[in-house]
């Protein structure tokens, strides 16, 4: 009965060296509010095991945050996922929109009874990661109007692709618009994104912009397992009514008996009748008057009385 422990010690898969069973990276790092990938590996013989994500300085004492159930659908608790590709005898953890605090160390272990295997993975947490963008947490554009975001990256990562993702989580998200891996922009619909790998910043620029473009985005790099991203929340404002106040025209109809050619006062717009009385005026008082006044003492001078003339004297009396 003495042989029987050793026995049954074989009949666990890799139990004979629990070191070797799982492999991790032993360090993976991501930026403040974006995310990171963590892969650890294990033995031929684990794939229907319980694999889980567990944070804390000792393994004996640190706290499983989430696990899988046995299959290779993805389980999230909070912002940590974890999925196991039984096939390639592989689980993936994913942290999301990672804080100062999540700098901590963790462990990739697999449930079984006895002592689990385990593989210690120190996360960080900072601008200093690798691979890091930095963006604005914030941005905002009136309706109808335009609006641009810049997003720097750390050196290295110049002809990398990057790209304007749309959607609440970072791994789901919609790309929009990416790069080409150079300097040229290229635009997609009402979204376009230009990178300057000189200064290594690229800028995206949403055009026309309806009140339901306000969401969630991030700026990213070619996705795969491990690239960050940063999250913007875009806010669109609504379009403020301007009120255009439109002069009335009065017009007075032209008679036909006036030539078009030569317009009367009554077919003008009132200040143009009001113009053309006044210089109507103005020949009435400095030329038509002195004329009509110097006809009209011509025609008094010549019929005024003649003395001495025939018939032009006073009567005369028949006694005289």
């Amino acid at each position: 009965m003495w042989l029987l422990p050793p026995l049954l010690l074989l009949l666990i898969p890799g139990s004979s060296d629990l070191s070797a069973v799982i492999m991790g990276p032993g360090e993976a790092s991501g930026p403040e509010r974006g995310s990171l990938t963590v892969q650890c590996r294990y033995d031929p013989g684990w794939e229907p095991y319980l694999k889980y994500w567990c944070q804390g300085a000792e393994f004996r004492n640190c706290r499983i945050l989430v696990g899988t159930t046995g299959s290779e659908q993805e389980v999230k608790e909070d912002r940590v996922s974890i999925r196991d590709n039984q096939t390639s005898r592989m689980f993936t953890v994913t942290m999301e929109n990672l804080t100062r605090e999540d700098a901590d160390t963790y462990w990739c272990g697999i449930e079984r009874i006895g002592a689990d295997p385990n593989v210690q993975v120190k996360v960080a947490v900072g601008p200093g990661s690798s691979g890091v963008i930095m963006g604005p947490e914030e941005a905002r554009g009136p309706e109808r109007g335009s609006l641009t975001v810049q997003c720097r990256y750390d050196r290295g990562w110049e002809t990398h692709v990057k790209f304007w993702c749309r959607g609440a989580e970072f791994r789901k998200c919609t790309i929009l618009v990416g790069t080409t891996g150079s300097e040229q922009q290229v635009k997609k619909d009402r979204v376009s994104i230009r990178d300057n790998q000189k200064r290594r910043t690229f800028t995206v620029t949403m055009e026309k912009l309806r009140q339901e473009d306000a969401d969630t985005y991030w700026c990213g790099f070619e996705k795969n397992e491990s690239n960050p991203g940063v999250p913007v929340r875009v806010t669109v404002d609504p379009a403020t009514t301007v009120l255009t106040t439109i002069p009335t025209t009065f017009t007075v109809p032209v008679t036909t008996e006036v030539p078009t050619s030569s317009p009367t006062v009554s077919s003008l717009h009132p200040e143009g009748r009001a113009l053309l009385s006044s210089v109507h005026f103005l020949l009435l008082v400095f030329l038509k008057l002195p004329v009509f006044l110097s006809m009209l003492g011509a025609v008094l001078w010549v019929n005024r009385p003649q003395g001495g003339s025939e018939g032009g004297g006073p009567p005369r009396s028949e006694n005289q």
